[in-house]
């Protein structure tokens, strides 16, 4: 029959046709990403910047003979103590990306001494620099002759540093090398295997076609039968289709149709039945469908009214609950009154309104309150409860963006998770909580005074400062935090509120960060803040 659903033969047959679409699309796929690979390494090995300690390494090879040059002529009244401070904090800085560099662990040999070398010229530098003084000349002669009888055997490891970042960067190229003609090998079996199984079901391809050429036949004279045997099906329910059509054209879903004095059941689905605990019409009773008795006296009551219901929410079926939406109309069957119900499975629709519902207030990355729900709910909070306190803390990752720079975006996603994790932890189940912007989060303390909100900021930050937050490689990273505490004066906006606490969180990191400071009163409308004003509307500034 024409209407009739695609037979398991069919299925069958259609079934190569598919996996021959699939793997021609992987192999697409596959060749495109293995060029897109190929190119993204190509355009790395291009980058004129990408190995640059070689030339760091003659930079601070350049700048120890310089700061020699410099502590001979403040030795010699040539130069002040400017010109040396100068000299050693650009020595410094070449001296500061040895520190950090992973690509010494690319030599073929561990070399201890450059490790050595580059941790003695930190710390001596280090020294210089806390010893000297822009007004103190004499201080400054002194570390110059310091410098002049140490500078001179540092020339030699400091060349040392030169040759081993060579070698260092050569074995760096040769292992990207390699690791490039790896993927090319495995992308070229990948290609291989796919183009083989797309010539394997062209073949399985054809010989379905053959094979339905000779079943159609069998399945035309088969059609012919089945039609004459739904004519005779089609008589002999005739009667039930006079009192069902009813039903069926009226319901798109479940239905029932019972007497108006609910003593007769003419129909009930299956699945009515199921809910209500009847196994036959007989036992069927409307009332026992309901979860909430008031639903059902609801229902029952406008439909004695002879009113039409449509689309009432409704939860059915007590043992196992589902959202459902009801409607119902009162009828005539055989000069009898009746209702007809019908209803809509809606339970998936509210599972959706609740997630879009958790989706716009939820920040997706953390979990956490987002910036609009974070800020309805203080200033709820503001309102309901205005003789009680309420502190709140600014919180600011330090140095996030190094974090990003170094490591990736994702790793930065990854602390930015732990932070929150970190944040549930070590507040209690009153505070609320919010990740505001980037690495920036916000904590509004109910029923909390400005001391106890300055231990909880403490103790927050000494959370994150004391264990690591992630494990990258092997390594910890422990991760430091500025916060800014204020108190809601009474009278004062969010905004005004917020503008404290931003302050706190700027002079937090003003003072070196990886510290908890407070602001105890509000800032005078006359008085400039160290930024711009915050929008017109009530918000949560953003240090």
């Amino acid at each position: 029959m024409s209407g009739s659903p695609p037979s398991s033969a069919a299925t069958h047959r259609r079934w190569p046709i598919i996996a021959l679409i699939a793997l021609a699309a992987a192999l697409i796929v596959a060749a495109l990403a293995g060029l897109a690979l190929i190119s993204k390494k190509s355009d790395e090995y291009a980058a004129p910047g990408l190995h640059t300690e070689v030339w760091q390494a003659y930079q601070l090879y350049n700048q120890l003979q310089r700061l020699e040059t410099t502590a001979r002529g403040v030795e010699a009244g040539e130069a002040d103590a400017a010109r040396l401070i100068l000299t050693l904090g650009v020595m410094r800085n070449t001296l500061d990306p040895f520190r950090h560099t992973r690509v010494f662990d690319y030599l073929p040999e561990p070399r201890p001494e450059i490790a050595a070398t580059i941790e003695r010229l930190d710390r001596r530098s280090e020294r210089w620099m806390a010893a000297l003084d822009w007004q103190k000349e004499g201080a400054a002669r002194v570390v110059a002759q310091e410098m002049l009888r140490t500078l001179p055997d540092e020339l030699r490891p400091a060349h040392d540093v030169i040759v081993v970042s060579n070698i260092a960067v050569a074995a760096k190229l040769d292992h990207e090398r390699q690791s490039l003609q790896r993927t090319f090998h495995w992308l070229t079996g990948m290609l291989v295997l796919l183009a083989t199984g797309c010539l394997v079901l062209a073949l399985k391809i054809l010989s379905s076609q053959r094979r339905s050429r000779r079943l159609a036949d069998a399945l035309q004279a088969l059609n012919g039968s089945l039609e004459r045997r739904v004519q005779r099906r089609t008589q002999l329910l005739h009667e039930r289709e006079t009192l069902l059509r009813t039903i069926l054209e009226s319901t798109p879903s479940e239905a029932a149709l019972i007497s108006a004095d609910q003593r007769r059941v003419f129909y009930a689905s299956d699945r009515l039945l199921a809910c209500a605990h009847a196994t036959r019409l007989e036992d069927f009773q409307l009332e026992a469908l309901f979860v909430t008795p008031e639903d059902y006296r609801q229902l029952v009551s406008r439909l004695d009214a002879g009113e039409a219901l449509h689309q009432i929410e409704a939860r059915l079926a007590p043992a196992a609950p589902y959202w459902a939406l009801i409607s119902a109309r009162p009828l005539q069957v055989n000069a009898q009154s009746a209702w007809l119900i019908w209803s809509l499975d809606i339970t998936r629709r509210k599972q959706m309104e609740q997630k879009l519902q958790t989706l716009a207030s939820t920040d997706a990355l953390t979990g956490l309150c987002n910036r609009r729900a974070l800020l309805r709910a203080t200033i709820r909070q503001m309102h309901a409860k205005r003789h009680t306190p309420l502190s709140l803390l600014l919180i600011d990752i330090d140095h996030f963006k190094n974090i990003n720079d170094k490591w990736g975006h994702p790793v930065g996603d990854q602390v930015l998770r732990a932070m929150a994790e970190r944040l549930r932890d070590t507040l209690r189940d009153a505070s609320l909580a919010g990740r505001i912007g980037g690495e920036e989060f916000a904590v509004v303390l109910p029923e909390t005074a400005l001391d106890r909100a300055a231990i909880v900021g403490e103790r927050l930050r000494a959370a994150m400062a004391d264990s690591p937050i992630v494990e990258l490689e092997h390594t910890p990273l422990t991760i430091t935090i500025s916060i800014g505490v204020t108190q809601h004066v009474w009278g004062e906006s969010l905004r005004q509120l917020a503008t404290r606490a931003d302050r706190a969180l700027y002079r937090a990191k003003h003072e070196g960060r990886n510290r908890c400071c407070i602001e105890t009163m509000p800032i005078p409308r006359n008085r400039p803040l160290h930024r711009a004003a915050p929008a017109e509307s009530d918000d949560i500034a953003s240090p």
